[in-house]
């Protein structure tokens, strides 16, 4: 994974902007509310649709961690060879499963892109690209997931000794 360290950091930074933005946007309408009795009308909606944009770049560093909720009771049961190769087959189907989105969400846009929000006057393009943006990034983090787990050796062999505790002597 090294080789999207670059765009691992210009998410995370893209991430963490978004995620003090949000932050100093909601202090304010806080803020506004309790000393003034009024709020700007955008506020609130730039905050959601921040946080869209947060959870969804988020995924894409949960995916390149290994973050995602995973149930592996039923696959840590086979033996390192088969499990290998149902991860494998795991992320080609994630990767199809992104791929769709990515192709549907290019409808999303052209159906809702026109529209713009209430309050803030937002075009919807812009919030709705975010599934688009993510899914695009996501991308190049399954295709090296699933290089690295075609090239990941077998660990190495354990002896009858070991798996008992003792040290062999």
């Amino acid at each position: 994974m090294k080789k999207l360290d670059l765009l691992t950091k210009i998410i995370s930074i893209c991430v963490a902007v978004l995620m003090a933005f949000c932050a100093v946007i909601v202090f304010i309408q806080v803020f506004r509310r309790y000393v003034f009795g009024s709020v700007f009308q955008w506020a609130e909606e730039v905050a959601i649709y921040s946080v869209i944009w947060i959870t969804f770049l988020a995924s894409v560093l949960c995916l390149r961690d290994g973050e995602h909720t995973r149930i592996e009771v039923f696959i840590n049961l086979f033996p390192h060879s088969i499990r290998k190769w149902i991860e494998v087959f795991d992320y080609l189907v994630c990767f199809g499963f992104m791929a769709l989105l990515c192709y549907h969400s290019i409808e999303l846009l052209q159906i809702n892109g026109a529209f713009r929000s209430a309050a803030s006057n937002i075009p919807m393009v812009f919030v709705y690209s975010s599934i688009l943006v993510s899914g695009i990034l996501m991308v190049p983090y399954f295709g090296v997931l699933i290089y690295e787990k075609i090239k990941e050796p077998a660990p190495p062999k354990v002896s009858a000794a070991q798996k008992e505790g003792g040290d062999g002597q």
